[in-house]
């Protein structure tokens, strides 16, 4: 399947109009009318993907995709309080122990800063592996002005990464505006949402007014030469049973498999494990190298690409 960057500063590949060709060279994000902000160490100026063409869908990358005409926070604020009158939107709002929301939407009081009600909103975009194949395609498509026919650039979208540690951001905040009676919306496009609907087996959600948990589903459609920002679903949960498809997925192999796994280990790499008897003398055995900002990788690009074939082929 073909893969390549399918918007570049804010623009589908296929167009070649002023607008386009005047955001690519001056680095020009359309979504916030600013600088493109994504940075590449392979490349001296702002990255600008914003969409990548992956498994046969247009997956967002950049946060800023959802800011597209403030459609998001239109909806929200439409389908929350019923109004986008008296609505403000205030970006990084921290919350001591907890960290920051990426965007709280407030009701006041019409002519007063007295506050009414609040709504928190979450953006949750795709994320690549092996980045370094985008960051080709991107610089082949600003020499040339055009993506080379046949265009099949070997990145991987990272499904697995995503959710692992959006699902425990679900969790933690989930709680909080459960306990205060509030909602929070998490914006996702659908593709990405399936993938955690798959991974997790929640099979079973729909929309309830008395849910604090959210999901704002939306994606990307071609319109001309163009992708269009497009609302698809909204669904919603409780926490007790977002935890419970947490804590009872069925996607767990069977211990069995792993002893298997073991017992080979056994046989065959005896002597690269640490040995703890007296008699072995003194040994060590390594722990796994982090990257510059601490973080310890838990899986390799090349397994976690190979992951994300077998869940969408």
């Amino acid at each position: 399947m073909a893969k390549f960057p399918s918007e570049i500063f804010g623009y589908y590949w296929k167009d070649d109009s002023k607008e386009a060709k005047a955001a690519r060279k001056r680095r020009w994000c359309p979504f916030h009318n600013s600088k493109c902000f994504k940075k590449s160490r392979l490349v001296n100026y702002p990255f600008g993907v914003c969409t990548a063409h992956y498994a046969r869908e247009e997956i967002a990358l950049c946060p800023r995709r959802f800011l597209e005409r403030n459609l998001v926070f239109r909806d929200i604020a439409q389908h929350n309080f019923g109004s986008c009158n008296n609505i403000l939107v205030f970006s990084e709002v921290g919350l001591s122990g907890i960290g920051n929301f990426d965007f709280v939407m407030v009701k006041h009081k019409p002519m007063s800063a007295e506050l009414e009600d609040f709504a928190v909103i979450e953006f949750q975009t795709g994320q690549t592996t092996s980045t370094g194949r985008l960051v080709d395609a991107f610089k082949d498509f600003m020499k040339k002005g055009m993506m080379p026919k046949g265009a099949n650039y070997s990145f991987g979208i990272n499904m697995y990464d995503i959710w692992k540690r959006t699902f425990t951001q679900i969790l933690n905040k989930g709680i909080i505006l459960e306990k205060w009676r509030k909602k929070i919306f998490w914006v996702v496009q659908e593709p990405v949402f399936r993938y955690f609907q798959r991974k997790y087996r929640i099979n079973m959600l729909d929309y309830d007014n008395t849910h604090s948990t959210v999901f704002a589903l939306y994606d990307l459609k071609t319109s001309g030469k163009r992708l269009k920002l497009v609302s698809t679903e909204r669904l919603s949960s409780t926490i007790d049973d977002l935890f419970d498809a947490f804590r009872t997925n069925d996607d767990i192999p069977p211990v069995e498999d792993f002893m298997a796994r073991l017992k080979t280990k056994i046989s065959t790499d005896m002597k690269l494990a640490l040995r703890l008897d007296a008699s072995a003398g003194y040994q060590s055995v390594d722990a796994r190298r982090p990257t510059s900002t601490g973080r310890v990788r838990e899986k390799s690009d090349e397994q976690d690409a190979k992951d994300q074939r077998e869940l969408f082929d």
